[in-house]
């Protein structure tokens, strides 16, 4: 495979990626990551999503993540509980984003 375009502005550090019941929901806008410190680790954060696109709960959850590092999970929970969803017919969706975080 080739391609694959780099997302510009400078690199937050972070890469996210939504998954399970909400892979299909399109993402009107993801929550910034407030992250400095020079940690690396997967964080999957389980989230449910009402019939507006709001984030109604997010929980970590150590199921695909490879830390339980106290400052990734808060920053990566804080970050999914922010992400805006398109607005749908389903109540409530749940689904998992998560976040990879990588040294700059």
């Amino acid at each position: 495979g080739s391609g694959g375009g780099t997302g510009g502005g400078s690199g937050t550090g972070t890469g996210s990626s939504v998954g399970g019941g909400l892979s299909n929901r399109t993402v009107k806008s993801r929550g910034k990551v407030n992250e400095s410190s020079q940690k690396t680790g997967t964080v999957n954060v389980n989230v449910c999503v009402d019939s507006n696109g709001d984030v109604i709960s997010a929980d970590f959850t150590q199921k695909g993540s490879d830390t339980a590092d106290g400052q990734l999970r808060e920053a990566a929970v804080d970050a999914a509980r922010r992400y805006k969803f398109a607005p749908s017919e389903f109540d409530k969706q749940c689904g998992t984003i998560t976040f990879r975080f990588r040294v700059k």
